[in-house]
């Protein structure tokens, strides 16, 4: 498999650069890969001098070998919130350490979309019933007027986004269990690429 970013290039610059490459990183010294920083960089650098003026959805691929390549595609606006997502049919496992890293082996996350198509994304959660991720974003649940995340022990990739929102106070951690949902007053799913998306659980037959 390939280590992957997925960032947001708006206008010539990427959002949250610097936290990417940080995470990138540190997946690269876990899996071993001969990470050269400079190359990186200037590949990134290089795909943005292409588009000085687009907001775009960037893919920073990272091969076994260190070897970089950067692809993108047109950041496309969403339909008006909040978007329909459900909870997934079957639990994560915590043990799963590709779940800690962001990488092309996504089987896990592919298989739970799949299973749900007509939803706009699907709501992990473990073995323990505590909730993890959206397979495309951090979750973000309002309880009794603030903003929790799931901790990175319940089994999730750790999210730029939300680890700057961590930074800000803007969110907080704490364990949420599938109950939490029924509480929550909003949902949000939280990325780099997207930021704040509101999002709405399409109904209450897969917590039973």
């Amino acid at each position: 498999f390939e280590l992957l970013e997925t960032l947001r290039l708006e206008h010539g610059d990427y959002a949250l650069r610097e936290r990417h490459l940080q995470r990138l990183s540190e997946s690269a010294r876990y899996f071993g890969v001969p990470l050269e920083s400079a190359r990186v960089e200037a590949a990134l650098d290089d795909h943005a001098r292409q588009y000085p003026r687009e907001s775009r959805r960037v893919r920073l691929l990272v091969t076994h070998d260190g070897t970089p390549r950067v692809e993108s595609c047109p950041l496309d606006p969403l339909p008006a919130a909040p978007l329909p997502v459900a909870l997934a049919r079957s639990p994560v496992s915590r043990a799963d350490r590709l779940l800690y890293h962001k990488t092309t082996r996504r089987a896990v996350y592919e298989s739970q979309r799949a299973a749900l198509p007509e939803v706009f994304d699907v709501l992990l959660w473990n073995e323990a019933g505590e909730i993890t991720e959206f397979t495309t974003g951090n979750v973000v649940l309002e309880l009794d007027g603030r903003r929790w995340t799931p901790p990175v022990a319940s089994g999730l990739l750790p999210g730029t986004f939300r680890a700057a929102l961590l930074d800000q106070g803007a969110i907080v951690e704490r364990v949420l269990t599938r109950d939490d949902l029924d509480r929550a007053s909003r949902i949000w799913l939280i990325n780099s690429v997207r930021g704040w998306v509101e999002v709405r659980l399409r109904d209450t037959e897969t917590r039973q």
